[in-house]
């Protein structure tokens, strides 16, 4: 976890955590595998043959529909027939019914375990639906049978890539790029991974090809924003976020850093609306909320911060960084007794949250009750000795207790 911040607004500390790795990599796999006409295997009648090239060239001219009675006619008179269950899979795959098409690329590759277009087609279906594992198993022996088969090898990766192991994805995506998969899809992917994997000189030119491929795709844009940021050219990652939105309005990830960007610049008051769109677009990232908060409390309006903070702790009711803000807002309003009720179950969720600890120990202190004060701000320095709130609380407290040599 990064610490972004942690500051001092309006005498209150606000500690912002944000998640280390970025959430927004959309996956997607590559298509079924037709086999050409030619690829079909010929252990069949001379009119099976026909009837299943006639059923490919309709898949390959995208009428499925038409291809399936063929296909249904050629298992009524041969049932074992591994081209026609494989194709037929990709029909009922290609309508919605992968239950059906799993059933047939399993029958294809019982009659034929070294069918390598059923097994690629079948990797399809189980990455489309959510079977990273068995997806993986199943590409991994597509590869083994053929190396060079660039869907297979583009969808292995892509697994790999959702999972967050990029090491892992990167050459088999660069090695998908080199079978001849060079569209848009595929640089943006490369260029995402080598931004996770922080080789921003090498994500550049990648993520700035697939820009120029496909020049209506925010997501590169985002990126280069982000590699911007890094490196500290704020103006540049701001005009790389403001082609973006233009692009995409409902991009929060975009929009939270354009008001990461102006807060930066120290123009809160316009960051709150760029914060205010992330929060709506996507409810589910705590920081958004946070940042929103703490800009209203930057600004002084305490009860606009509380109210974002509070829908906050009604969506994250366990995560303890929730009841933390919302104690936060309390004490700025100086409602001590709530400020305290929340401190203490941000800290039953989170018992050793330096932070917390202080804010407690600083609450507890202004309500009179001096000895659980100390040992509160005693627990947090023995976490962290240099927490500059919790020593400054604990001065002041020995100074009411007339202990003046401590205090110092």
């Amino acid at each position: 976890m990064n610490v972004v911040r942690v500051r001092r607004i309006a005498g209150l500390l606000i500690a912002i955590v944000i998640s280390g790795g970025m959430t927004f990599v959309p996956t997607t796999v590559s298509a079924q595998s037709t086999p050409a006409r030619s690829d079909l295997r010929l252990d069949s009648s001379e009119q099976t043959i026909s009837q299943l090239r006639e059923a490919a060239s309709l898949l390959e001219s995208g009428k499925a529909s038409e291809a399936e009675p063929i296909l249904r006619r050629v298992l009524v008179t041969n049932p074992n027939n591994f081209d026609a269950h494989n194709l037929l899979g990709i029909v009922l795959d290609q309508a919605g019914k992968t239950t059906a098409a799993e059933r047939e690329y399993q029958t294809a590759i019982r009659l034929n375990p070294s069918g390598v277009s059923a097994l690629a087609n079948l990797g399809v279906l189980l990455a489309r639906t959510n079977r990273s594992n068995e997806a993986i198993k199943i590409l991994e022996s597509v590869l083994r049978l053929a190396p060079n088969h660039p869907q297979a090898t583009l969808n292995l990766g892509l697994q790999y890539a959702m999972r967050g192991d990029d090491a892992t994805a990167l050459p088999l995506l660069q090695r998908a790029s080199n079978l001849g998969l060079d569209n848009y899809n595929v640089r943006y992917r490369l260029g995402v991974s080598f931004f996770n994997l922080n080789r921003y000189d090498e994500a550049v030119p990648v993520l700035e090809s697939a820009s120029a491929l496909s020049p209506k795709a925010a997501e590169p844009l985002y990126y280069l924003g982000l590699i911007s940021w890094s490196r500290q050219q704020d103006e540049l990652a701001a005009e790389f976020w403001d082609q973006a939105i233009q692009l995409r309005p409902k991009f929060p990830e975009v929009n939270f850093m354009l008001g990461e960007a102006l807060r930066k610049n120290r123009r809160t008051e316009a960051s709150i609306n760029f914060y205010r769109r992330a929060v709506d677009q996507d409810a589910t990232k705590f920081v958004y909320y946070a940042r929103l908060g703490g800009a209203y409390l930057q600004l002084g309006q305490g009860e606009e911060s509380l109210q974002v903070f509070s829908r906050a702790l009604q969506r994250f009711p366990r995560l303890a960084a929730a009841h933390y803000f919302v104690g936060i807002a309390w004490r700025a309003r100086s409602d001590y007794a709530r400020a305290e009720t929340e401190f203490r179950e941000s800290l039953r969720l989170q018992p050793r949250n330096v932070d917390t600890l202080a804010q407690l120990g600083f609450i507890v202190g202004e309500r009179d009750r001096y000895a659980e004060a100390e040992e509160l701000l005693r627990r947090a320095l023995a976490i962290n000795d240099q927490h500059f709130y919790a020593n400054y609380d604990l001065g002041r407290l020995l100074v009411k207790s007339k202990r003046y040599e401590e205090s110092l």
